[in-house]
């Protein structure tokens, strides 16, 4: 018997719809608040960007993609 390995895409990258920031969420806890407005995003409703094995590639993802957002501003810790 042939043992197959089936791969599981744990973290997804998701936008939030709200602020337009991207995050992480793990697909076992299914849900994240939002660290840049709070709104709490749920996987299976979130536009999912893509899908990663490991934390450290969707946050090397996440890190890229809201550098690259012009549309993106996340609130200062002053509210500013």
């Amino acid at each position: 018997m042939d043992s197959a390995i089936k791969l599981v895409m744990r973290y997804a990258v998701v936008e939030c719809p709200v602020c337009g920031g991207y995050l992480a969420i793990d697909s076992k806890v299914g849900y994240r608040k939002c660290p840049y407005c709070s709104y709490v995003n749920k996987i299976e409703v979130s536009r999912v960007v893509k899908t990663f094995k490991s934390p450290r590639e969707a946050s090397e993802l996440v890190r890229l993609l809201n550098s690259s957002n012009d549309s993106f501003r996340p609130l200062s810790s002053n509210g500013n």
